[in-house]
């Protein structure tokens, strides 16, 4: 008996862990894909130059613009 609750509270301890990440990684996918829009708003409206932009996000210039050209 002792064997089989030990096994269901680690499993019931994993699924916690894993929805806790699942969030977490939602978040920051969510914050980097709204800071990408904010940025490709701001070069499209000529606020900010395209190679400011990519530097922002780590982006190469070409990949950045790639992106400007699918968004519009």
């Amino acid at each position: 008996k002792g064997h089989s609750e030990g096994l269901e509270q680690g499993i019931k301890d994993g699924i916690e862990q894993g929805i806790e990440q699942g969030i977490e990684q939602g978040i920051e996918q969510g914050i980097e894909q709204g800071t990408l829009l904010t940025l490709l708003s701001l070069v499209r409206d000529g606020l900010l130059s395209p190679e400011e932009a990519a530097k922002r996000v780590s982006y190469s210039v070409d990949d950045f613009m790639v992106l400007l050209a699918k968004e519009e």
